[in-house]
């Protein structure tokens, strides 16, 4: 079987996870059950949500620094980086699957891409919007990080719905 022009094999292909802290735990148990799956590395990105894109250079082109941003180790990121790291170690070593974590500047959407064609990403994997009114109104403002990557990447994009969401199931008959 031939491979697409532009599509990535699903195996051994890293898989991608989008994290923050105070996620739901089932993000990232999901993306490791997933890796695994596919015998392929799980990259965990979480991206600096004070950070932005200040090196676009002319044709589009973006310069390293946003995949591999250098930040202070007192940094208030670079803190929360090093406590989730430590939190998604201490649940992948339940797994049978390499695992990195990378700290990443920009748009959420646009940075997660960026980061998956970078590595040859098969797949990523974001969880559920928060809950709250203040996440609702972020969605607002910037949109759902969902619906852009679903219009933004080439590869394929799993969502994790939260447990706490409540199902209805409508009967139109």
């Amino acid at each position: 079987m031939s491979e697409s022009a532009g599509m990535t094999r699903f195996t051994g292909s890293p898989v991608i996870a989008g994290v923050i802290p105070g996620q739901d735990p089932a993000v990232w148990m999901r993306a490791l059950e997933l890796a695994e799956s596919l015998s392929a590395p799980l990259i965990a990105a979480f991206v600096d949500p004070a950070s932005y894109l200040i090196e676009w250079v002319p044709g589009n082109k973006v310069l390293p620094i946003s995949l591999d941003p250098v930040l202070d180790p007192d940094d208030d990121t670079a803190i929360a980086a090093a406590r989730l790291k430590e939190s998604l170690g201490a649940v992948a070593a339940d797994y049978d699957t390499t695992w990195a974590m990378r700290i990443i500047g920009g748009d959420p959407a646009l940075a997660l891409g960026r980061l998956a064609q970078a590595t040859g990403a098969s797949t990523i994997v974001i969880g559920a919007r928060r809950p709250g009114i203040m996440a609702k109104v972020d969605e607002l403002a910037s949109g759902s990080l969902m619906h852009r990557l679903l219009t933004t990447q080439p590869v394929p994009v799993l969502g994790i719905p939260s447990p706490e969401m409540k199902h209805h199931f409508h009967s139109h008959g």
